[in-house]
């Protein structure tokens, strides 16, 4: 990407560092011994007999993240990429601020919010011309999210708004040279910023995406997987959207066939990133009655650490230290946390399979 003119360098950088490539942070952590393979004939979880288990995992995560500091222009200058990760904490409070109806826990939630958008009012966050192209792409859709989020969390993000308008010749060169969820995704934000979308764009870019490709399941691998889950979630705005209307009945039952092989998949792997986000997608679409479901609650629930993190990332905290934190198990605890909340808490509707087509 060549450099943008010095009158945009401040806003480009604000915005530009807002489209993240959203992919994992850190290389796989080294191979596990598979867990147990579940039972042939294994029935769907009973949730609400899991419900204190659930509780208490839940409670340790949360312990966790409000210990967390999460300061952008720290972590930017240390190789995380700092705007998605204000991202991925505010997403965190916002699942769990949705799923609570205590007061005294919800103005607790608004607490901690209200420090972490403190981050985004620092003129450093907005000035990010110096970044690298690369850090650029990790986190520009980042920059556009977390303005929507803090307007979800009940922060005034006025000021905010002004950047990124300023900003959206930036974006619209950007957009093009994204995958087909991204520019989805891209697409959404401009909607709900009033935002012009820039001509020559495809109207529907999920079309040349996995699920519209139908890759086999076989044919899958991690980003392939990533690509999968985060297309289901750009239909349900990441479960914010009760109802979808960008697959069809073909697309679901594609869906219905290959996400249960992809989470016992990950299961045997002990991956509880890519595990989190296909139990979301499977609770999204409504295939709770397929045993993988329960399966993957199972293991999210007997897996988390002491720390209340999900993940095995420590082979690699020599070369992150403190950071290690922010870098990979955020990520990694803000999907199989909001994973639980939703199969636990969020009443989606049950099929039991794809409505039928026309």
């Amino acid at each position: 990407m060549s450099p943008a003119p010095a009158r945009w360098l401040p806003l480009a950088a604000a915005l530009l560092a807002a489209c993240e490539s959203d992919r994992r942070p850190v290389a796989p952590s080294p191979p596990a011994p598979p867990a147990p393979a579940p039972a042939a004939a294994a029935l769907p979880l009973d949730l609400e007999a899991r419900r204190p288990e659930y509780a208490r995992v839940r409670a340790r995560a949360r312990a966790w993240l409000d210990a967390l500091e999460v300061d952008p222009i720290d972590l930017l200058q240390h190789d995380v990429k700092g705007v998605k990760k204000l991202a991925e904490i505010l997403d965190c409070y916002l699942g769990l601020l949705d799923h609570t109806r205590d007061a005294a826990d919800r103005e607790a939630i608004h607490r901690r919010v209200a420090e972490l958008a403190r981050q985004a009012e620092r003129p450093e966050y907005h000035d990010i011309g110096r970044l690298s192209d690369v850090q650029l792409t990790q986190n520009s859709m980042s920059y556009l999210r977390v303005a929507w989020l803090l307007e979800k969390l009940g922060v005034d993000a006025r000021a905010y708004r002004e950047r990124i308008l300023a900003a959206k010749p930036l974006f619209d060169a950007h957009i093009r040279s994204r995958g087909p969820w991204q520019q989805a995704m891209f697409l959404e934000y401009y909607e709900r910023f009033g935002l012009e979308k820039p001509d020559g764009l495809a109207d529907a870019p999920m079309k040349a995406g996995v699920i519209a490709r139908r890759v086999p399941a076989s044919d899958y691998n991690d980003n392939a997987t990533y690509d999968l889950t985060h297309e289901i979630f750009v239909a349900f705005d990441y479960g914010s959207r009760r109802t979808q209307t960008r697959f069809d009945a073909a697309d679901l039952a594609y869906t219905r066939e290959v996400l249960p092989q992809l989470i016992r998949r990950y299961i045997a792997a002990r991956n509880a990133d890519l595990l989190g986000e296909l139990l979301s997608c499977m609770t999204y679409l409504g295939w709770h009655a397929d045993p993988t479901h329960g399966d993957a609650v199972s293991f999210l629930l007997a897996s988390q650490n002491p720390t209340g993190t999900w993940g095995d990332y420590e082979s690699h905290r020599a070369k992150w230290g403190k950071y290690l934190d922010q870098h990979v198990y955020l990520h990694t605890t803000m999907v199989a946390l909001a994973s639980l909340l939703e199969a636990f808490d969020g009443g989606w509707e049950r099929r039991e399979a794809p409505p039928a087509g026309p």
